[in-house]
């Protein structure tokens, strides 16, 4: 049954993520693109030409991935698949472009977070003594500071520096999402060097002259590389969750930009006593939904299958 369940949501993840890096390249109209004869329509799906000028501003953009998509579909676009926003725009093609934003973001940040929590990790279970100390003190005092306040500082702060470049808001949520998601990282990362740093393998090779540097990049390192992989695993989602909310906030990805988050800030701001447009919040949230579920799968079944403690029968 695990093992189905892991296979399940593979395929999932696998069909989301193809969606969201073949976008260029698949018959979809512009996410841009505003159709006021198309505002506000339910999912009708149909299969019509693209406008000429649509066309050559995705060839301009997308020069060979939009050669490949008209030699295979010629001038055709899927539209109406997920229904039209209230600015005529195809759903579908929002949700699709959307998951390239939410998905670099979640697999970015993640690597950031990481890349920080291994090195203070390792740094403070292997130095030990006032310096282990130190560190940890002010792991525990970040962890103490509301998540929500720190990320409006950082991105406060990091959109200062960079307010003339518009591109570097995606790079901004790489940094702050990255920046506070270290912790559990390096608090996990510290107990398995300091269960690792009295073990007799390490003392053998210490009494053979192994300097520090090789005893963590040839013993340590290397032990702990499944517990690294698992909890990033794990984070993947965790930190999709936090740009999802960030960007329903207001205070991650920005219009024009898209993401999943954005979809389902727009989704829901659209329904009122007068306008029930439940396919706008509906398919973005069913996108995610179903992210976030396959990635927390596999995670708990790659812990498994790397600690032969927590295997099934």
């Amino acid at each position: 049954m695990q093992r189905r369940g892991s296979l399940f949501a593979l395929t999932i993840l696998a069909l989301v993520v193809s969606l969201s890096l073949l976008a260029p390249a698949l018959p979809l109209p512009d996410p841009a693109a505003m159709q006021p004869l198309h505002a506000g329509e339910p999912p009708q799906l149909s299969w019509t030409p693209a406008p000429a000028a649509e066309l050559a501003h995705a060839a301009q953009q997308h020069p060979a991935a939009t050669a490949l998509r008209q030699a295979l579909f010629g001038p055709y676009v899927l539209k109406g698949l997920f229904g039209h926003d209230d600015l005529g725009r195809d759903l579908f093609s929002r949700v699709a472009w959307g998951g390239r934003v939410s998905l670099a973001v979640g697999l970015l940040a993640t690597l950031v977070s990481g890349l920080l929590g291994v090195a203070w990790g390792v740094l403070s279970g292997w130095v030990g003594g006032r310096t282990d100390a130190l560190l940890m003190r002010i792991v525990c005092v970040l962890y103490a500071v509301p998540f929500l306040f720190l990320v409006i500082l950082l991105v406060g702060i990091l959109r200062g520096v960079n307010a003339a470049e518009a591109p570097n808001r995606i790079a901004v949520l790489f940094v702050v999402i990255g920046a506070v998601s270290w912790l559990t990282m390096a608090r996990i990362v510290r107990g398995q060097v300091l269960a690792l740093r009295g073990a007799e393998f390490v003392l053998a090779a210490r009494a053979l002259g192994a300097t520090p540097w090789q005893l963590v990049r040839r013993h340590v390192l290397p032990q702990i590389r499944g517990v690294v992989i698992i909890t990033l695993t794990l984070t993947v989602p965790r930190v999709m969750l936090f740009e999802a909310f960030l960007s329903f906030l207001g205070l991650g990805v920005e219009p024009p930009g898209v993401s999943w988050g954005i979809l389902a800030s727009q989704g829901a701001e659209s329904l009122t006593a007068v306008s029930t447009a439940w396919w706008l919040v509906l398919f973005p949230g069913l996108a995610l939904a179903l992210t976030l579920g396959s990635l927390n799968v596999l995670g708990d079944s790659l812990r498994d299958a790397l600690d032969p403690r927590l295997r099934r029968v």
